[in-house]
Parts: structure tokens; C-alpha cells; sequence
């Protein structure tokens, strides 16, 4: 009897204490890995990063220029990057560097959402899924066939409504456009201005409309590289006010019309 009762003292203790259970947190329960591990409270960082449209080298140059908008989301649980994704949007990589060795997009801002990681998970599932649905017209190389004709169709615009009162001016513009050379037409846009009414937007859109007319298509059947992105950041916004994933849109609104220039917001 005394050896009986011995026997469930000591299975008592072993249980009180943790002694012969499986359980790899040790003494204390479950060391933030088990059953909770979904559960936890972790942060996902979403980030926007940007490079002059059709420039080969690095950076963000001028704010008169189109950009290209990649996009990151990073889940951090207990300060450790549990995953990392991110959509290039036909066009640069994290990471990519240029000819000079530099990092070719940087960093415009980022927002933070926090949720458990199973809800996070489920919101990166839908981010790396996240696209419009439209026909995609390239915005990172001036090497794309429809870039090329738009580039032309542009000329003509821009040497009616652009004025340049600095060394070079609209048609000098228009032949560094032509020609390829971004750096050289950024350098002269700070001494630039559209007449009231025109801008590089309408000018873009009266390009590409001009062009599609005779494929009988319209401008809303496009969507560039920004729309993806905004398309994106409307993930992180809904999962701000709900605290669940939503289901990626492809054929949004939002993607339905080239977005050249993609105010970012902070």
C-alpha cells in the first residue's frame, strides 16, 4: 500500500513538473512553438520600393518621372523573419544591383500590420498570388515593343505642350527620350513645364490610346507595373481594418488603365 502510494506520489510530481512529457518549451508549458504557435501575435512589414521607370541605373531621381513599384512583406514573430515574400511585378527584384554595383530599387516607406500568424500567413498566401488580371504593359525597359511606339506616338505631344527653357529644350527632350537616354531627360525635366491642362500622365494615356485603336482595345485593358503594387497595398489595408486576409482582386478597378505615377501613401 505504502509502495502504491509512493508510485502515485512520484507520477504526480513527474506531471506537476514536466518529467517525461514530450514537450520541447521544458519546464513552463509550451515555449511559443506548439499548439500556439498559429496563434501568436506576430507583425507583418509592408514595403514599397521604387526605381526611375526605364532607367538602368539605381535610385528614385525625380518625382516629374514614372517609377517602377516593387513591393516586400516580411512576418516577424518574436523578433525572427518567419517568411518573406515579394512580387517584383514584371520588373526588378529586391536585391538587384546595376552596372556600378548599386542596389537598384530603394525604399520609399513601409507599413506595419499585426495580427496572429496564421492570419498573417494567410494574408502573405494571398499577396504572393496578387496581380491584375489585365493585358500587362512594361514599365521598367524601354526595350518593350509597345514602350517603343509609345515613346514615338509621345514625341509629338510633348513638343506641343512642353516647354523647356534650359540648355536643351522640348525637342532636344524628345531626342534623348528616343534615344534611351532617361539620365539625360531627367536632367533637363527640372527646367521643364507642361501648359495647363497636359502632363505626362495624358500624354502616356493619348500615346497608348492611339495605339490600341486600331486593335480595337481600350486603355482600360492595361494595367503597368504600379497597378499591381497599389493592387497589393490594398491587401495590407484590408487586413488593417478586419484583421483577416482578403482575397487578391485581379480584375479591380484598379487595374483598368496604366497608372504611370503611384502616389505612395504614408
Amino acid at each position: 500500500m505504502h509502495v502504491r502510494v509512493l508510485a502515485l506520489c512520484t507520477l504526480a510530481l513527474n506531471v506537476l513538473s514536466g518529467c517525461g512529457s514530450d514537450d520541447s518549451g521544458g519546464a513552463g508549458g509550451n515555449g511559443g512553438t506548439g499548439a500556439d504557435a498559429g496563434t501568436e501575435t506576430c507583425t507583418g512589414t509592408f514595403t514599397w520600393l521604387q526605381k526611375d521607370a526605364y532607367k538602368e541605373t539605381a535610385g528614385r531621381s525625380s518625382a516629374l518621372w514614372p517609377p517602377h513599384t516593387t513591393t516586400t512583406l516580411d512576418i516577424t514573430c518574436n523578433g525572427q523573419v518567419v517568411r518573406s515574400a515579394f512580387r517584383e511585378n514584371h520588373g526588378t527584384k529586391p536585391g538587384d544591383t546595376d552596372k556600378n554595383g548599386d542596389v537598384v530599387l530603394v525604399k520609399i516607406t513601409s507599413t506595419d500590420v499585426t495580427g496572429s500568424r496564421a492570419a498573417l500567413e494567410g494574408l502573405t498566401d494571398s499577396y504572393e498570388q496578387c496581380e491584375c488580371s489585365t493585358k500587362f504593359l512594361s514599365l521598367d525597359s524601354l526595350g518593350d515593343t509597345t514602350i517603343q511606339l509609345v515613346v514615338k506616338e509621345i514625341s509629338d505631344y510633348i513638343v506641343a505642350h512642353l516647354t523647356c527653357t534650359g540648355a536643351v529644350d522640348a525637342n532636344g527632350l524628345v531626342t534623348m527620350l528616343q534615344n534611351g537616354d532617361i539620365e539625360g531627360v531627367l536632367g533637363v525635366l527640372p527646367s521643364c513645364t507642361w501648359a495647363t491642362g497636359f502632363d505626362w500622365t495624358n500624354g502616356f494615356d493619348t500615346a497608348l490610346q492611339k495605339i490600341i485603336a486600331d486593335a480595337q482595345e481600350a486603355l482600360g485593358d492595361y494595367h503597368v507595373c504600379n497597378n499591381d503594387a497599389e493592387l497589393e497595398a490594398t491587401l495590407i489595408v484590408d487586413f488593417q481594418k478586419t484583421g483577416q486576409a482578403a482575397a487578391c482582386n485581379g480584375d479591380s478597378p484598379l487595374c483598368h488603365g496604366p497608372k504611370w505615377f503611384y502616389s505612395i501613401p504614408l
